[in-house]
């Protein structure tokens, strides 16, 4: 990894360490204490020179060499204070103590032999540094602060609202763009059955967004009934590759690992179907001439494909008919992007007089709107002066860069400086994210806890390590460095890196981290450069290979092996691999068969992250508890895994510990002494009847500092003696995140008991989740599974502002079925999201639901405030719901559901209507996803609706009054014409513009031109109608009808 980054975290990491060593007095043991003062006054001096030679490191390669050594040295002196806090943290264990301040006392070492040993080592480093120190004599260092321009401060707000990702503006030209290719792509053309057009234009011009733009435009979707996107790296794999078209047309591979057998696979799932296909940053155009074009035949006439490069060879061979070239942005537009990036929406005025020198800049950024982006970000962190924007532009416009020749061609200058402005930390997290590969989907919360088990992000105060590392992501977002994923889940977010930043990381990270396609690709012996994280493709053929290559590379600190097949990894291969690499922080043995890990584990000091979700897993070693310094162990859906060993107790640095799938009995009582932990999820009730030794809920008391808690098989606590006296989170004044579940019962209702359950059972778990479990005030989401009580806990929705679950913003109430009523939630002042699911007892929703009560909150006229945050609200499977009642009032002291942005019905059969309170409230109410409600009859008087889905309702038959409906989709494999009301064109309905239908071959034929059915949807622009059991279909747009049927014949039924 580039020794920039590195010098500067460990040299304040390291001399601090060095100072607690020196106070030690035990330390005099065979003159290590002079050592390390030697050591301390070494690291002290290349600090003062540190900076400069950074500065220089790109115009010398004899002063980059230099950085290399010392960064060996770093993560030496790293190792070797990292296995003294072990040492001291095992001891502490072992007495039952926290560990002492002095590092060689007798009672924290009682063996002298590990303080020669240390005391060796330092000497040795010593040397090492005396070296390094002499030959940076010669490079006429300057002394500068180490800590120049070094600013670490990051947005505070990342971890309260996940930001928007920014709209990529790539200049004025992109619609006209957009609209010449859209155009060229759905013409009729017979010269093949399959076209190919290309968008060529040099990395990070824009041609992906240009792509996804024309993907997801309107006359796309109407013309091509099936699309599909697949990335295509340099590095591609094949298999990988088929999979990921066959996955993306909905069809299965059904475990086919071969190119002959999934070839047929692809074929199958396009046949007769006509499809655009997106194969963005092609490289080779033997992915298309030699891999798919075969299998893609099978497709309809008129199916396309479009391809985005970098080298126009590459669409010349793929035998493209027409090839777009992007141009660079104009320098009004530059200046537009750049604005964007530097300044809020509004802003713009406050560094118009530095027009003159960002449109320079956005010159030397060569109009490249990636470029643009980076160095917005860095100059977003700027003050808005010329002289700061000047230094920019010089730094933009030094020889520096072109003297350098051993840099990436695509490597544009402002992508290096943007990276040269990162903190030191932002660095090393970037530069991690080099180790996966091109195009890889990150998931936030796992890159972030690599992050902290590399040493990357250091404690400030309060905060913790995980929300720091949130901070640091959304920074590299802000600063374009990482990109959200556009199809991700906000509670799941997912990132990816831009092919071209991903090349720099991988210039800059080197052989530091190796990234092999096949374990035989491990090099033995490395160059000068030692490697410190691997990750690797390991099979059953490059097994033995794989872990032998280990041998040379004990200085590695992430080891991440993919295997091929579940049964690549055995337990003598764990122990091989453990004993090849004592270093490791992180190690990833997840989706393996391994079912059981050797003792060996224990001696893994250094280990922070220990991945085995998915895996084989049955039994953990005792030697577990040696892991001192472990911070996140991943055990999700390890279905063979029944218990939990008592050394787990002793991971007293444990943050994490993620149980969720895994099948265990219960949870060692240990588990209370982990007072570090901040995610405890599948926390699991253990029957405590008849055992002795397992966590109860009151045990959880003592985990204060959860800020994420989820409990599994409730029933269980009916049998815990204590359950129902103690507030079990009552000390939990941190936690944000609940879950709260019960396994579904087993027992029917023959016996008239409910769900199984007598009316004593009944009460006592509702005094369980009045008393035990109730959450502290400050809770953000919660969710309740499988809740046996006939009455909501009262502190869900409480009239007492102490119990007010004031904070929340999440709520989710699922299969409570035996609960007659629904709580007063509309009093949340919060809540943004609220879904409902299985609540199959509750006929009727009343005005207790809104809460109107006179502790509800109030604006600043006093009017009362119902639901005033919620924007999206969910309703599932409540069978026996006949009535929302909700009548509209002459009272303007109410507001009720201003911001509500989503509604979805599904499954409430005997629902008759929407209540005239809704339509009149929800003027925010822009989608309506209504299924399965086979009672309701009309959807009319939403004045704000814009998109609209009725799917699986047999009697709708009115659909009016929708003036701001924009898309309309009906689903239904009985309907026979279209719903009354429905005309496109009239007042009722004139932003439509896309209506979409999956119905009978009857329906389709009444859409015909001569059909009845026909001035429903003659003025609504795009049209498109499927045969729900049938191939029929009709395609409609403002340019072009088509369709396989014949003309309409009346249906006399």
């Amino acid at each position: 990894m580039e020794m920039s980054i590195i010098a500067k975290v460990f040299v304040s990491k390291l001399l601090n360490g060095l100072a607690a060593l020196v106070e030690d007095e035990v330390a005099m043991l065979w003159g290590v204490k002079g050592e390390i003062k030697r050591l301390q006054k070494g690291l002290g001096t290349i600090n003062a020179v540190l900076a400069d030679a950074e500065s220089k490191k790109i115009e010398s390669k004899a002063i980059d060499d230099w950085l290399r050594n010392l960064k060996d040295v770093m993560y030496d002196a790293d190792d070797i204070l990292d296995q003294i806090e072990a040492e001291k943290s095992k001891a502490a264990v072992s007495s039952g103590r926290q560990p002492c301040s002095c590092l060689f006392s007798c009672s924290c070492f009682g063996k002298t032999v590990f303080a020669h040993q240390i005391g060796r080592r330092i000497k040795s480093l010593n040397h090492r540094l005396d070296d390094i120190l002499t030959a940076s004599s010669k490079f006429n260092l300057q002394l500068v602060s180490a800590d120049r321009g070094d600013h670490r401060s990051t947005s505070r707000v990342g971890r309260k609202t996940s930001p928007v990702a920014e709209p990529d503006i790539v200049g004025s030209n992109i619609q006209k763009d957009t609209d010449k290719l859209v155009k060229l792509l759905i013409k009729e053309d017979s010269r093949e059955n399959i076209l190919v057009y290309a968008i060529v234009g040099t990395g990070g011009i824009g041609k992906t967004t240009l792509a996804r733009k024309i993907f997801n435009d309107e006359r796309i979707t109407t013309k091509f009934p099936m699309k599909l996107w697949v990335c295509v790296s340099k590095d591609f794999d094949e298999i990988s590759l088929l999979k990921e078209i066959i996955t993306h047309a909905e069809g299965d591979s059904g475990g086919a690992s071969s190119r002959a057998q999934l070839e047929p696979k692809v074929a199958n799932t396009v046949t007769n179907k006509k499809f655009l296909l997106v194969l963005d940053d092609m490289w080779d155009p033997n992915v298309w001439n030699d891999l798919l074009r075969n299998p893609l035949q099978s497709g309809a006439t008129g199916s396309r494909v479009l391809v985005t490069t970098r080298n126009q060879r590459v669409a010349l061979q793929m035998k493209a008919v027409e090839s777009h070239q992007v141009a660079v942005l104009s320098a009004e537009d530059g200046w537009a992007l750049l604005l964007k990036k530097v300044v809020l929406s509004g802003q713009e005025g406050d560094i118009e007089h530095l027009m003159d020198i960002g449109k320079k800049i956005v010159e030397k950024c060569g109009g490249l709107p990636l470029a643009i982006k980076t160095i917005g970000g860095v100059l977003s962190t700027k003050s808005r002066t010329k002289m700061e924007w000047e230094r920019v532009l010089k730094t933009l416009s030094s020889n520096a860069w072109s003297s350098s020749t051993h840099f990436p061609e695509e490597v544009q200058p402002a992508l290096w400086l943007s990276y040269e402005d990162l903190p030191s930390h932002l660095k090393q997290c970037f530069l991690y994210c080099s180790l996966f590969p091109e195009d890889y989907e990150f998931d936030r919360d796992k890159l972030i806890y690599y992050w902290i088990s590399e040493g990357f992000i250091h404690e400030e105060g309060e905060v913790t390590l995980e929300e720091l590392g949130e901070d640091c992501y959304w920074e590299l977002i802000q600063r374009s460095f990482l990109q959200p994923h556009p199809c991700t889940e906000y509670k799941f977010p997912k990132c990816t890196v831009h092919d071209l930043l991903w090349s720099l990381a991988r210039f800059l990270a080197g052989d530091e981290n190796l990234a092999v396609k096949d374990g035989v690709d491990v090099p033995i012996n490395s160059s000068s450069v030692k490697t410190r994280r691997l990750r690797g493709r390991v099979t059953e053929e490059n097994r033995q290979a794989f872990i032998g290559a280990l041998e040379g590379h004990k200085s590695l600190r992430t080891l991440l092996p993919r295997l091929a097949s579940s049964h690549v990894m055995q337990e003598n291969d764990a122990n091989n691999l453990i004993k090849k690499t004592p270093r490791l922080r992180v190690l990833d043995f997840s989706y393996s068969s391994i079912k059981k890990l050797p003792d060996s584990l224990g001696t893994l000091i250094h280990l922070r992250y220990l991945d085995l979700s998915f895996s084989g897993i049955c039994e953990l070693p005792e030697s577990i508890g040696n892991l001192v310094n472990l911070q996140f162990l991943i055990l999700q859906s390890c279905e063979s895994l029944r218990s939990l060993p008592k050394g787990i107790g002793k991971l007293h640095n444990l943050r994490c510990l993620d149980l969720f799938g895994a099948v265990l009995e219960g949870i060692p009582i240990e588990i209370a002494n982990l007072h570090r932990l901040n995610t405890l999820t599948g926390f699991v009730v253990r029957n405590n009847r008849s055992d002795s030794g397992w966590c109860t809920l009151e045990h959880l008391r003592s985990l204060g500092k959860l800020k994420e808690l989820s409990i599994q098989k409730l029933e269980r606590a009916l049998n815990e003696v204590e359950v129902g006296r103690v507030n079990a989170l009552r000390d939990m004044l941190q936690l944000k995140v609940l879950n709260l579940w019960r396994e579904p019962p087993t027992v029917d209702d023959d016996d008239g008991q409910a769900f199984g359950y007598s009316e004593e059972v009944i009460k006592k778990i509702e005094n369980i989740f009045e008393v035990t479990l109730c959450p502290p005030p400050h809770l953000e989401s919660l969710s309740i599974r499988g809740f046996f009580g006939l009455h909501f806990p009262s502190w869900i929705a409480s009239s007492s502002t102490d119990l007010l679950l004031s904070d929340l913003r999440r709520l989710e109430l699922i299969g409570c079925d035996i609960c007659l009523q629904l709580p007063s939630l509309g009093k949340l002042p919060n809540l943004d999201s609220l879904w409902i699911h299985g609540a199959s007892a509750v006929k009727k929703i009343g005005t207790e639901f809104l809460g109107q009560e006179s502790d509800c909150s109030r604006d600043q006229g006093g009017r009362m405030q119902i639901f005033p945050k919620l924007t999206t609200l969910v309703f599932e499977h409540l069978d026996d719901l006949e009535e929302w009642e909700w009548e509209v009032k002459d009272d303007d002291r109410l507001i009720a559901i201003p911001k509500l942005e989503e509604l979805t019905l599904y499954a409430c059969p005997k629902l008759r209507s929407l209540p005239s309170g809704l339509v009149h409230h929800a003027t925010a109410l822009t989608m309506l996803k209504i299924t399965m409600c086979d009672s309701l009859k009309a959807i009319r008087s939403f004045s704000s609706i814009k998109h609209l889905e009725i799917s699986y309702n047999p009697n709708i038959d009115v659909v009016s009054e929708l003036p701001s409906l924009q898309t309309l989709s009906l689903i239904n494999p009985q309907m026979r014409a279209l719903p009354e009301g429905l005309h496109g064109g009239q007042p009722d309905f004139l932003a439509l513009n896309k209506l979409e239908i999956l119905g009978t071959d009857q329906l389709l034929r009444r859409c015909l031109k001569d059909g009845l059915d026909w001035p429903k949807i003659e003025l609504i622009p795009y049209v498109n109608a499927k045969d729900f059991y049938g191939s029929g279909y009709i395609s409609k747009s403002p340019s072009a009808f088509s369709t396989n049927l014949t003309d309409y014949v009346e249906d006399h039924e």
